[in-house]
């Protein structure tokens, strides 16, 4: 496969680029992959305007159409708020991208600037891949177009050092869409954890679902969708990401917290994360952990590995569905009896409390 190059498309941005280094704001006439807001973009209040202008934006301003670009320039008026699509307009650069075929993965470096895209289906033909690359940066509002592709066919990404193998699913409500970063759900897809990456009004839109105990959807190329069930209560943290736009943020079920669980639960979840040393040895720490909270007798650390045999055997600990950096879990049945459990385990002598 050879490398591809759209010198139409960057004889036309470094145009723009010209263009707004000298202090305007460029706006498409329509989806042409420059990286643009179109004019359709400044929302209903858009009219004809009189000479000297073409159009008028509602209060905001004026659209004046360059030929020479083949775009509009926007005239502010002072004073005037700006049309939403405008409040975070940037100024665009020019990039390179790097596809690594075996990997499925596009980077993109333009001096501080690193963009990764992963799941890449280069089958599709590189016109097809880079105007679906600039297609997000725009809605991602990266600033930065890509307008050749470079091939790496040699390269071999380890599926560790990557999130997911394939695609990076996204998280979607009918609103809003967000990547998402890790995940965990039990066989009746109740939602234990959910990591997203995205910008801070979409995140906000699907947690507003997520609290609201609504479905949710995640989507992944090639799979079909799975309907993500919310549980009762989330806790939730929140990180900027400086060098971007978006925000990344984790929710966390109450069942999957120490201590936050209650006596009427049905489950209780146990989760492990990447860069976990050990990650099985943690899990089973954590079921002995969670059933010494849970049950009026005493429980022996001795006996973790036994009891986190018998358990699964018996149906009264089952594995979640995990994905991204949310390495291993399982679900714990509190509704189950467990004295019981412990007293057949006492007569097979599997367990006892001699030294």
């Amino acid at each position: 496969m050879n490398d591809y190059e759209d010198v139409y498309l960057r004889d036309k941005v470094k145009q723009i680029i010209a263009k707004q280094r000298e202090g305007n704001i460029v706006i498409s006439a329509y989806k042409d992959g420059s990286g643009l807001p179109t004019r359709d973009d400044l929302g209903r209040d858009l009219s004809r305007a009189t000479y000297p202008y073409d159009y008028k934006v509602g209060k905001a301003g004026y659209l004046n159409y360059n030929s020479e670009l083949g775009a509009y320039l926007f005239i502010a008026i002072p004073g005037e708020k700006l049309p939403s699509a405008l409040v975070n307009y940037r100024p665009l650069m020019l990039a390179e991208a790097n596809l690594d075929i075996q990997g499925r993965r596009i980077t993109i470096q333009n001096g501080e600037t690193h963009i990764t895209f992963t799941g890449v289906q280069p089958w599709k033909g590189l016109y097809e891949v880079l105007r679906e690359i600039n297609e997000e940066l725009t809605r991602i509002n990266a600033g930065v177009v890509i307008w050749k592709i470079s091939i790496s066919e040699n390269i071999i990404v380890q599926p560790s050092d990557r999130l997911f193998s394939e695609a990076v699913p996204k998280l979607r409500n009918g609103q809003a869409l967000a990547h998402v970063t890790g995940y965990a759900y039990d066989s009746d897809h109740n939602l234990a954890y959910i990591g997203m990456v995205g910008y801070k009004t979409s995140l906000d839109s699907l947690r507003a679902t997520l609290m609201c105990g609504k479905q949710l959807q995640m989507s992944q190329d090639g799979m079909s969708d799975i309907t993500l069930l919310p549980t009762e209560k989330y806790e939730q943290a929140w990180l900027a990401m400086p060098e971007y736009t978006s925000h990344h943020v984790g929710f966390v079920s109450r069942l999957a917290l120490s201590s936050k669980w209650e006596p009427e639960d049905q489950r209780t979840f146990l989760l492990v994360f990447r860069e976990t040393p050990d990650p099985r040895g943690t899990l089973i720490q954590l079921f002995v952990d969670r059933i010494k909270e849970a049950l009026e007798v005493p429980i022996l650390d001795e006996w973790a590995a036994t009891l986190w045999h018998h358990a699964r055997n018996h149906n009264l600990v089952q594995n979640l569905v995990v994905g991204g950096d949310c390495v291993l879990g399982a679900s714990i049945d509190l509704q189950a009896d467990w004295k019981e459990f412990l007293s057949e385990l006492f007569t097979l002598e599997e367990i006892s409390l001699t030294v």
